[in-house]
């Protein structure tokens, strides 16, 4: 039968119980807790860490070892090295779904798996110089201790591990971790912001101030010389896999991202870093998430395209609240900005 004649209803395919299908596959499913996980096919897993998901509306996969997952037929045709025509044929035999036109399935052997690119050798930093610069002593903290609560400020220091660090003519820089889904510290962005209230730009970072800590560490022998780091890394990803079942919001800049923690806490902030790392290598980690985006108000109309490029990833809704509520004239107006409104700053 030719292959390219065969229509497949890909809707009830999807619909089929993962777990079903998993099981059917042959795979040996473990409960944990309220969710089911496997093996995951999309690397060499060692425990389960693919959770399967059967909850109200879902039916999907997902692995928080190495952020891959999908629907119920990209798990088949992962699982069995099967092509999507090949996948499709297998369940719909296997669950009495129709084609157009019928047809037997006869699966043709297992491929020999591609040989994966080989990465650049990255340098993780290690946790333990991270730890050593943990504090709310540093230039931003300082301005949100008052705008907000001291004890959530401290909360957020230690949830996304900021530091202080001297730099330049400063000695209260703030540091911001970047640290991936696994635990590893990427690099550390440095930046020092203005502290006095009276100023206009408090809280605001100092211009041409930004560092990257990996890199001068790098140059003062602290690290190796020939260091690469890892920039495909969004600031509080380390979050995602603490709160797997809470609401993600991905905001532009990390101070974007403190706001909005300490505003809205129940929610899990994340941010690109800046405007052009909104790409999907980068918000892998978000598969299968419900993420709310709020881009700022320059970047509403490039990132609005890009999310819908990528509504495969995750359940996208753009908020542009940075439009609705910034000043005329202010082209860059963020969230920062309009949660800053919201709490005057005493004298």
């Amino acid at each position: 039968m030719n292959s390219q004649y065969e229509h497949f209803d890909t809707e009830r395919l999807n619909a089929i119980p993962i777990t079903e299908v998993a099981r059917r596959l042959g795979c040996q499913l473990r409960r944990s807790g309220s969710v089911v996980k496997t093996l995951c096919p999309w690397h060499d897993d060692k425990r389960p860490s693919l959770t399967l998901y059967e909850r109200t509306g879902e039916n999907h996969c997902h692995c928080f070892s190495c952020g891959k997952g999908g629907s119920v037929i990209s798990f088949t045709m992962q699982h069995e090295e099967w092509s999507f025509q090949e996948a499709c044929r297998w369940l719909s035999t296997e669950f009495g779904i129709s084609t157009t036109p019928a047809g037997s399935f006869v699966p043709r052997p297992k491929r020999k798996p591609a040989a994966k690119p080989v990465e650049p050798a990255y340098t993780y930093i290690p946790v333990e110089m991270v730890d050593e610069l943990v504090t709310a002593e540093n230039s931003l903290c300082k301005c949100l201790m008052r705008m907000f609560h001291p004890e959530a400020v401290e909360w957020v220091t230690e949830e996304y591990r900021l530091g202080t660090y001297a730099m330049g003519d400063h000695d209260d820089c703030t540091v911001f971790p970047s640290i991936d889904i696994h635990g590893r510290v990427c690099n550390l962005k440095v930046q020092h912001y203005e502290t006095d209230p009276s100023s206009p730009r408090f809280a605001h970072s100092d211009k041409g101030s930004c560092y990257w800590l990996g890199s001068v560490w790098a140059r003062q022998g602290r690290l190796p010389k020939d260091a690469q780091f890892q920039s495909k890394c969004l600031f509080g990803e380390h979050l995602l896999a603490r709160y797997p079942e809470s609401i993600v919001v991905l905001v532009e800049s990390p101070k974007n991202a403190l706001f909005g923690a300490l505003a809205f806490p129940l929610w899990t902030w994340v941010a690109t870093g800046n405007k052009g790392m909104l790409r999907r290598e980068v918000l892998q980690p978000l598969q299968g998430r419900d993420v709310i985006v709020i881009p700022d108000r320059d970047a509403i109309t490039e990132w609005s395209a890009a999310i819908t490029k990528m509504a495969d990833l995750a359940n996208f809704t753009v908020f542009d609240i940075c439009r609705q509520k910034a000043p005329e004239g202010n082209l860059k107006f963020d969230i920062a900005d309009y949660i800053q409104q919201q709490h005057p700053v005493p004298f």
